[in-house]
């Protein structure tokens, strides 16, 4: 049976992972004898195998190493690919000296002008057909061609060029199916970090279900708001003129994020309300404008999702500063 090529699991950026992950095992490494009492497989070494498993899949290349061979041999294709099809442009200028003019026509197609064609655009087989008929018409045609003031070398340099261009072409070739082989490595790898840090999220949310400042600690959607909405990550001046409120909405029962919430401002002195959609890792972040003159003040924060209760919050905010609003969204009971 074939095995599909992996699709990654995890809804957000690769270093956004490494970052979760490593805050994840580590806050599981401070809480280690909690998680021991609830389950013998928690132990120390588990905690420091699964930090190892991040720091071995940041180690496998990334797009830019595993792209750097198929890349470099591009470039060479290519600059070979313009020295043949300079030097076949030069075997149409031979032809039409050496034959009358009414039969220029056929002997420039048997010099292969249908592959030149294609081969202009960078179609690399069509590239390799040309660079064949072209040599095999010269073989052809050597005596006709020579008295047309084609050069005793030219078939000599075309076959070099040739030769150079199957090297790379080979190279690029293979170079793009190993891109692929280490692409997938690399999902396979990182879908595995995800997926054992999930778990221990699962039994974490567990294990603090009655203790909410623990219990965030171990939510995928929390950790990645804190590290994408943090402004120090930001090396870009806060703009006095705009404070920004981010933060993610799950449901409150299984912990898992809900998508297309809608989050809405609204406050006495804006003169309309700001709404936004929370993403499919129930995150959003939305801006509050027009305050650089403006005091600190209080504004009214509400969620909403389909099939759960609506949610508010008072918020205190001013210009130049990032804020946080999370939402555990109680599911409507269904009569």
């Amino acid at each position: 049976m074939l095995v599909p090529r992996p699709n990654r699991k995890y809804n957000c950026t690769q270093s956004e992972l490494y970052a979760i992950s490593t805050i994840g095992w580590n806050s599981y490494l401070e809480n280690q004898p909690d998680f021991e009492a609830f389950s013998t497989l928690y132990t120390t070494p588990f905690g420091d195998a699964a930090l190892l498993a991040i720091e071995s899949a940041k180690i496998l290349p990334d797009f830019q190493a595993r792209n750097q061979s198929t890349e470099t041999a591009y470039i060479l294709m290519g600059q070979q690919a313009e020295e043949g099809l300079t030097k076949w442009r030069a075997l149409r200028s031979y032809i039409k000296a050496s034959f009358p003019a009414e039969l220029v026509k056929p002997n420039v197609e048997a010099a292969g002008e249908d592959h030149y064609n294609k081969a202009v655009t960078r179609n690399w087989s069509e590239t390799e057909l040309m660079f064949t008929s072209a040599l095999s018409y010269i073989t052809a045609n050597a005596a006709e061609l020579t008295s047309g003031g084609m050069p005793a070398a030219f078939q000599t340099d075309l076959a070099d060029i040739k030769t150079d261009f199957d090297k790379q072409y080979a190279a690029f070739t293979d170079s793009g199916q190993d891109e692929h082989e280490g692409t997938d490595a690399k999902i396979t790898a990182n879908n595995s970090v995800y997926d054992a840090l999930q778990r221990m999220f699962e039994d974490g949310q567990v294990i603090y279900e009655k203790d909410a400042s623990k219990r965030e600690r171990f939510i995928f959607a929390r950790i990645k708001a804190a590290i994408t909405s943090n402004p120090t990550t930001n090396p870009t001046p806060p703009d006095p003129n705009v404070a920004t409120i981010a933060g993610a909405v799950t449901n409150a029962a299984t912990f898992n994020p809900i998508a297309a919430a809608t989050i809405q401002i609204s406050a006495p002195s804006l003169p309309l309300p700001i709404s936004a959609l929370t993403e499919p890792d129930g995150l959003y972040k939305l801006s509050v404008s027009g305050l650089a003159n403006q005091t600190p003040f209080t504004v009214l924060v509400e969620c909403f999702a389909e099939g759960y209760q609506a949610a508010s919050q008072n918020l205190e905010i001013s210009g130049g500063q990032s804020f946080t609003a999370n939402f555990d969204l109680t599911e409507e009971i269904v009569p």
